[in-house]
Formats: C-alpha cells, sequence, structure tokens
C-alpha cells in the first residue's frame, strides 16, 4: 500500500509540472488545489477511504510539481527586451561546451545587462575558437527563438527547448573574441573538455572520415560531424542512439570492465564498474547529457548486478524526481531526458518479460541481445512515434546486425585515439582496425536505411493516444509474471 501512495505522490508531481509547463495558471490557482488536497485528506482522517488518500496525495504532488516550474524564469528578462532584433554588444562568460557543427559554432554565454544576467545562445563562424569558461566579447543581432515544422509536420518548441537551460535569446551571425582564460572551477572543467577534443583530434588523424566522426560520436557523444545525410540515415535505419552519449555506450564501457573483472565477485565488480562510469561521464566533458546517460546506465547496471528489479525501479524514479527538482522543463521540454527514462524503465521491467518469450532461442548473448533491443524500443515506440511521427521497419534488424560490433569498435576507436595523441605519427595504423569495423557500421546503416519503404511516415496524434498507448503497455507488465532473472546488461537507451 505504501508503495502505491508513494506511486500516486510521484504521477502527481510528474502531472504538475507537465501542466504548469504546457498551460499558464497562477498561484491562485495553486492556493485552490491545496484547499482541495486539505479537503481530501480531512476526508481520509474521517472515512478512512483509500480514494480520499490517493487524492490527497496526488494534489499534493502536483502543487509540488507546478509550484517548481513557476519558479523557474521562464522568458526573457526586461533588461533585454528593447534590444531584440538589434546590434549589441556583450560581454560574458562561457558556460558551456561550444556545440561545433559543420559550419558553424553554437556558444551559450552568461552576459549581463542593467546588473540582470541571462543566457544567449550565439551562433557564429568557426573561427575564432572559443572554449568552456573563458571571458567572450559577443556582437550580432539579438533575436528571440522561435519554434518550427520539422519534416513529418510536427511543431517543434525551440524556444522552450532552449528555455529549458535558461537561455531565452540568440545572436545571430555573432563574432566572437576572447578577452580573458578561464580560471578557478571552469579551468578544471575546460581541461577535460580540452582533453576530450586532444582526443577526437587523434581519432581524426588516425580515422578517415565519416568513421572518426562516428567513433567520436560513440566514445564521447555528439552527432553534427557525421553531416545531414549520413545522420538522416542512422535515424531512418533506428540506429541514431549509438552515435550519442547515451546509456548504452556507457553499459558497453561497464560491461568490458565487468569481463575484465570476472575473477571478482559479482557486487565488487559492479562497484568497479560504476567507479568506471563516472571517469567515463567526466572525461566525456561531464554536461547534461553525458551525466544523465551515466546515471541510466548506473542503474540498468545496478539492477543487473543485483537482480533486484523493482529496487532499481524506486531508485530510476528518485533519480528523475531530483533531475526534475533541479531543473523541471526537463519533462516536458528535453527530448533527450523523456527517451533515456522510458528506455531504461522499459529494459527493466520489459526485458525479463521478453527474454522468456526467446527461450528457443540457444545462445545466451543472442537472446539477450535481442531481448534487450526490443524492450528498450517497445518502451519508447509511442513517444518516438509523437515526436517524430517516423517509424523504422528495419530497426530490428539493423540493431541485430550492428550492435554487436559496436564494443569493439569503440574499444578500436579508443586505443586509435589514444595512441594517436601519444604517438601521431602511428595513427593512421593504429586507426586501421577501427577503420574496418566502422566502415560496416556505416555500410551497414546505408544499406538499410536505403531500402524500399525503410521507414514509414505517420500523420500526427492526439497526445491521449500515447497516454492510452503507455497505460496499455502498463496494463501488460502489471499483468505478466516477472521472471527471477538479471537485466541483460546491454541497452539501447
Amino acid at each position: 500500500m505504501h508503495r502505491t501512495l508513494f506511486a500516486w505522490v510521484l504521477i502527481g508531481f510528474a502531472s504538475g509540472i507537465l501542466c504548469r509547463s504546457l498551460f499558464i495558471f497562477s498561484w491562485y490557482v495553486l492556493t485552490f488545489v491545496v484547499l482541495v488536497a486539505v479537503g481530501a485528506a480531512a476526508a481520509w482522517m474521517i472515512r478512512r477511504h483509500f480514494v480520499y488518500a490517493v487524492a490527497a496525495l496526488f494534489l499534493l504532488g502536483s502543487v509540488i510539481g507546478a509550484g517548481r516550474v513557476m519558479l523557474v524564469p521562464a522568458a526573457l528578462p526586461e533588461a533585454y527586451e528593447p534590444l531584440l532584433e538589434s546590434k549589441i554588444s556583450f560581454e560574458g562568460m562561457v558556460v558551456s561546451e561550444p556545440d561545433i557543427r559543420e559550419t558553424t559554432q553554437r556558444v551559450t554565454i552568461e552576459v549581463e545587462e542593467k546588473g540582470v544576467k541571462t543566457k544567449v545562445l550565439a551562433v557564429a563562424d568557426l573561427y575564432p575558437e572559443v572554449g568552456y569558461g573563458e571571458r567572450v566579447q559577443i556582437e550580432g543581432t539579438l533575436i528571440l527563438p522561435e519554434s518550427f515544422e520539422t519534416d513529418t509536420g510536427r511543431t517543434f518548441r525551440y524556444d522552450r527547448f532552449l528555455a529549458k537551460d535558461g537561455i531565452f535569446a540568440l545572436v545571430e551571425r555573432a563574432s566572437l573574441k576572447t578577452l580573458a582564460p578561464r580560471e578557478g572551477v571552469a579551468h578544471v572543467m575546460g581541461l577535460l573538455i580540452e582533453g576530450k577534443r586532444a582526443f577526437q583530434n587523434g581519432l581524426a588523424r588516425a580515422i578517415p572520415e565519416p568513421g572518426a566522426s562516428l567513433a567520436s560520436g560513440l566514445i564521447t557523444g555528439g552527432k553534427q560531424g557525421l553531416g545531414s545525410e549520413l545522420l538522416d540515415m542512422f535515424v531512418i535505419a533506428g540506429l541514431v542512439h549509438i552515435v550519442v552519449l547515451s546509456g548504452y555506450n556507457v553499459m558497453i564501457v561497464a560491461e568490458g570492465v565487468l569481463r575484465v573483472l570476472t575473477f571478482l565477485p559479482r557486487r565488487m565488480g559492479a562497484i568497479i564498474a560504476g567507479v568506471t562510469i563516472g571517469l567515463f561521464v567526466l572525461a566525456a566533458g561531464a554536461g547534461a547529457a553525458s551525466i544523465r546517460a551515466g546515471l541510466m546506465g548506473g542503474l540498468a547496471l545496478t539492477a543487473r548486478a543485483t537482480g533486484r528489479t523493482y529496487a532499481v525501479v524506486r531508485a530510476l524514479l528518485i533519480v528523475a524526481v531530483i533531475m526534475l527538482l533541479f531543473n523541471p522543463l526537463l519533462l516536458a521540454y528535453d527530448p533527450g531526458f523523456q527517451l533515456s527514462f522510458i528506455a531504461t524503465l522499459g529494459l527493466i521491467l520489459l526485458s525479463p518479460i521478453v527474454e522468456t518469450k526467446l527461450m528457443r532461442i540457444k545462445s545466451a548473448f543472442w537472446r539477450d541481445l535481442l531481448a534487450a533491443t526490443l524492450s528498450a524500443q517497445i518502451a519508447v515506440l509511442p513517444l518516438l512515434l509523437y515526436q517524430t511521427g517516423l517509424f523504422s521497419v528495419v530497426s530490428l534488424p539493423a540493431n541485430l546486425l550492428v550492435l554487436p560490433v559496436i564494443p569493439l569498435a569503440m574499444a578500436l576507436g579508443a586505443i586509435a585515439g589514444g595512441i594517436a595523441v601519444i604517438i601521431p605519427p602511428l595513427a593512421p595504423i593504429v586507426g586501421l582496425p577501427a577503420y574496418i569495423v566502422l566502415t560496416y557500421v556505416i555500410e551497414a546503416t546505408k544499406f538499410f536505411a536505403q531500402l524500399p519503404l525503410a521507414s514509414i511516415s505517420l500523420p500526427q496524434f492526439p497526445f491521449v493516444v500515447t497516454i492510452l498507448l503507455y497505460a496499455l503497455l502498463a496494463y501488460v507488465i502489471a499483468k505478466t509474471p516477472v521472471p527471477k532473472t538479471r537485466v541483460p546488461l546491454r541497452s539501447t537507451l
């Protein structure tokens, strides 16, 4: 019973965040909801009816969630509004790793005007380069970000996507100039990012493109270097999850550590693998995406190591609540958070069920891989269809043929990049094995993506359909006996 009541608090918390993220209402509305919650609690104390307790806790959770969203800045500060659509010149600090694209770099800069700080996203040429923590001068045209329509007819709320990171304005055709180097804590973070860039440059020396960009995505995250055409092929083939830093990549690292440490007790090996995950996240720059991947991958690792599926589910929910308390806009406007959470939940709850249906497959490796792949893809499918409208028909066979070689590609890429940094003349030689494996991944992706009807574009449908699909999936999971088996270690998060 306590678990059920706790679940209703979390459902209310998420509902409150979602409602306040999508609709604007005042504190008066929250006050009214609080009064209703108090009334439900009083009714429970008198009648002790379960429904009253559920109503009180659900409403309490929703008030906490909505209230947290209302405390988050929602728009560009008034001090900056007169500057919109005009040329500006600001001084500020680079507060995140620059996002390097094919022809531009996107740099998040914290600036100050009339004593009011805010963040702007500068879209600038690739040069001059700037780094995290540096103080820079930025010039350009200040504009508000806008929503846009995707190729499948969906509306992407780009303005809210940026707002979740506290960014409310863009600087178009920006010019940047470094004024002062980083210092303090920012210097440590900057060194991590520079180390990652040095490794990526080593990959570029050792492996021809687009293999180097794929290796960089597998090991350190970031998919922009692949180019839009090849990236679209990874999306169509249902393989885009491998080219970003995700729970899948993290779990490959953890699995490699576990296999090396098979002589140790299982829990000890899991602890060491967990420490390795932390170091891997730091090496990837310790950004929001890598931290999320580390948390999700670490929870899947815990499920595998302990076999305590539902304990891990509770841990996953707690981690999600902590992340939402820190940044509630993730729930409605961060597709990465949404898909990572649902894929992890699907992996933990669905894979033991799916694996029992695959017992005719004698190979434990293929059974484990197929169960993990199916579980994660089933879990994210309703949300993915709602967000993108793109259904990959070839996703399952593509994943089955590509995923087994990803650990090898990561290992060979890591070796090639590391040696290329230390001994540059050896780069082309040590990069050859990685190039062969990465070429296989790329060609397999192209093959599946170019098949007739490789993907189907679905018309837009109401969000309530997505909710009903997840309700049906939850019902199936609840009614299916859960075998006492460990969660497969690999995931496609």
